[in-house]
């Protein structure tokens, strides 16, 4: 390939595996309750609060993929429902690996950005995750490893099913937000697109839990620190061998200017910029812009 693919080349990637499959996953995993306004507010449509204002939290290294990737990544996401269907709606998704961000979020719409450390450490019984982004420590989650712990222990919260190789598993969908600003910034290229995705969470034996902390601060570039932790329902760490099924288009977001406050967070690009709307003014604006387009 010289940036052309040949025809076998292509044939060759029709031919790939069409699951996600991370093989020996690290992982320490937590379960928040956070303050039920906060979820209103936060959630776009047509998402609506779960009846409890849960949050799962975690912190991963995945040393096999069949992507060939390798790369570590936290997670923040708050449990929603669509239609009935109990799902998770993704805040933040840092990861170590820019084609790991490329893949997930333009794809499907997770919010990956690239963060300088996401580690797991152990020290003694206790285990502990953590990431950094920008020089500020955004997550942190620790856990004494007390004792044995089961899919059950989630499965209070996120269904159990059977999965494709007939064990069982953890069936956590992800309810995410595919959308592309236009290139003069005046809307999007289309409608944006509520995408419905899958991932089956399968755990390996010697998974411990036990009681710990979770840390959610706030950067200028990263709020986690706005979905603040209000008591700890469970914390726990294992390794997992996980599946990403193919995601589906379910809903798309007509009422753009509703879900416009929604869109930003994705990029750093629209933080700490400068103010000025004390003289801002719509003509002005809007002169300039029709003058930039004669160019």
């Amino acid at each position: 390939m010289i940036y052309s693919m040949e025809r076998s080349e292509l044939v060759s990637l029709a031919r790939r595996e069409l699951v996600v499959k991370f093989i020996g996953a690290e992982m320490i995993l937590g379960l928040y309750r956070t303050d039920p306004e906060v979820v209103r507010k936060i959630l776009p449509k047509p998402l609506k609060p779960h009846t409890e204002p849960l949050v799962f939290a975690f912190v991963a290294q995945y040393p096999e993929t069949n992507l060939g990737l390798t790369y570590n990544e936290g997670g923040l996401i708050v449990l929603a429902t669509y239609k009935g269907e109990l799902g998770g709606y993704c805040l933040s998704m840092p990861v170590t690996d820019d084609m790991a961000m490329v893949g997930g979020r333009e794809l499907v719409g997770f919010p990956k950005k690239i963060a300088e450390e996401i580690s797991l450490t152990r020290d003694g019984e206790r285990m502990t995750g953590r990431v950094v982004r920008k020089g500020h420590e955004i997550m942190n989650l620790s856990c004494e490893l007390a004792e044995p712990a089961s899919l059950a222990d989630f499965s209070r919260y996120v269904p159990a099913v059977t999965d494709l190789d007939g064990k069982q598993a953890l069936n956590m969908v992800s309810f995410l937000f595919n959308y592309t600003f236009r290139p003069d910034l005046m809307g999007f290229y289309y409608v944006p697109r509520m995408i419905r995705l899958v991932t089956l969470f399968r755990p390996r034996e010697g998974m411990m839990k036990g009681p710990g902390d979770i840390l959610m601060n706030s950067s200028p570039y990263d709020p986690l620190g706005e979905v603040p932790v209000r008591s700890v329902e469970l914390l726990a760490h294992g390794v997992w061998d996980n599946d990403i099924l193919l995601g589906r288009v379910a809903a798309r977001t007509w009422n753009v200017a509703r879900f416009l406050p929604h869109a930003f967070w994705k990029t750093d690009i629209f933080y700490n910029m400068p103010d000025g709307i004390e003289s801002f003014d719509w003509g002005e604006k809007l002169a300039r812009w029709r003058q930039i387009r004669r160019y």
